[in-house]
């Protein structure tokens, strides 16, 4: 693997390829980081795309290059905050209002338990938990692009999880519960029996 620093290089002097392997390289971190805030894929893959145009241009202001990680997550955020603001209406890309079928009801109704759990995490816990999980990421990785220590990250990791474990096990309780046996139950069995 080609080591970052070569590929900021190369990218600087205008070599696509070194360009194209920085957006394979940052592509799900930047778009799980920019989910995080957002809190919507596809606002996130836009965000996410700008920001890598926006590094590309502005590639030469990078005094270190093995600094490429933390500098372009300020990149995203900015286009993150932009986003934010610019947020006046709800919209729906045109592929999604024009898709005839639909995800069934329950797949639906899970993801989206799962990404309210996940937004109602803490900023900081939201983050490490999207690019951990988002394409794998490794802490050591995600350290660098959150410039934190590892055993912040690690730490982050830990009580996201334990969040996200205490609320699914709320959530199955609930379900559960909510499907359980009412007192008809017990009424359609005796009048069962008393048919027989």
């Amino acid at each position: 693997m080609v080591e970052l620093s070569h590929l900021v290089e190369r990218t600087r002097e205008g070599d696509l390829e070194a360009f194209t392997e920085l957006v394979r390289r940052f592509q799900d971190m930047a778009h799980g980081y920019a989910y995080s805030i957002l809190g919507d894929f596809h606002a996130a893959e836009d965000a996410a795309q700008e920001a890598f145009l926006d590094a590309y241009y502005k590639l030469g202001d990078l005094r270190e290059p093995a600094a490429f990680p933390g500098w372009f997550r300020r990149i995203v955020f900015k286009h993150c905050d932009r986003a934010i603001k610019r947020r006046r209406m709800p919209t729906v890309p045109l592929e999604e209002g024009m898709r005839v079928t639909e995800p069934s009801p329950e797949r639906s109704e899970l993801e989206e338990c799962v990404r309210e759990a996940i937004r109602d995490l803490p900023e900081r816990q939201r983050e490490a938990t999207m690019l951990y999980y988002i394409n794998g990421y490794s802490q050591n990785e995600i350290s660098d692009f959150l410039e934190v220590p590892v055993t912040t990250v690690k730490k982050r990791l830990h009580d996201s999880r334990k969040k996200l474990k205490e609320r699914m096990i709320g959530m199955v309780e609930k379900t559960l519960k909510n499907n359980a046996p009412d007192e008809r139950f017990s009424q359609k069995v005796v009048e069962e029996l008393l048919e027989r």
